[in-house]
């Protein structure tokens, strides 16, 4: 896509350190994800535009495509900044299978996340839907996700049937609650939903699942 504006005039940096511009560009950048996120929270994706987008910064279209070839790229990159925060709550799924009633609060609170970011889940589902690019990097960060709890899955015998089915899970999960809190599309009782979700997620993952190492 070409851009149709001129770039935002950047501040005077000549002589000064190459740290600032990086800071400069990396500011700007940021701005730009606020609004993406912004808008993504507003509206669907098919409809927001990177004039938008551009109008919620204050920037211009030329400056957008100098940090994002397409609006597919910039939904890309906020998946990634989105990830991270539902990371720390994966963290501690390991400490949360040592019982049951561990793993139901756990995803009790993994359910939780997802409706208090249910519009920009939403929006980000749908442009996982339709573009490619977008899928791959949600694919990558589940795998980030699974990749970060090796600690866990490494006591396991078969350790790559491990990282296998809790890819599965994940997955299943993301995919049962986008169905419930985020579309409601299904609405099934939340007390029947947990005692079911926790009841697989144990057998496959918990004590009486796969025995770990000796």
């Amino acid at each position: 896509m070409t851009p149709s504006a001129a770039a935002d005039p950047a501040p005077q940096t000549a002589g000064r350190p190459a740290s600032l511009r990086s800071e400069y560009r990396e500011l700007t950048r940021k701005r730009l994800l606020t609004a993406v996120r912004e808008v993504l929270e507003e509206t669907d994706y098919a409809a927001a535009t990177v004039d938008a987008i551009v109008k919620r910064a204050g920037t211009s279209r030329a400056t957008f495509y100098l940090h994002f070839r397409s609006k597919a790229e910039a939904a890309a990159a906020l998946l990634d900044q989105v990830t991270p925060s539902d990371r720390g709550l994966y963290a501690t799924l390991p400490t949360a299978l040592g019982s049951r009633e561990g793993l139901r609060r756990w995803l009790e609170q993994s359910l939780a996340w997802y409706e208090s970011h249910a519009r920009l889940l939403a929006a980000l589902n749908e442009a996982t839907a339709v573009e490619g690019s977008v899928a791959l990097r949600r694919s990558a960060s589940v795998q980030r996700l699974v990749d970060s709890l090796a600690g866990y899955l490494d006591r396991f015998e078969d350790a790559a049937r491990a990282r296998v089915r809790l890819q599965l899970l994940l997955r299943q999960f993301h995919q049962v609650a986008m169905d419930t809190v985020v579309q409601a599309a299904w609405l099934p009782e939340r007390e029947l939903l947990l005692d079911e979700m926790v009841a697989t997620w144990w057998a496959a993952l918990g004590e009486d699942g796969p025995r770990p190492r000796a």
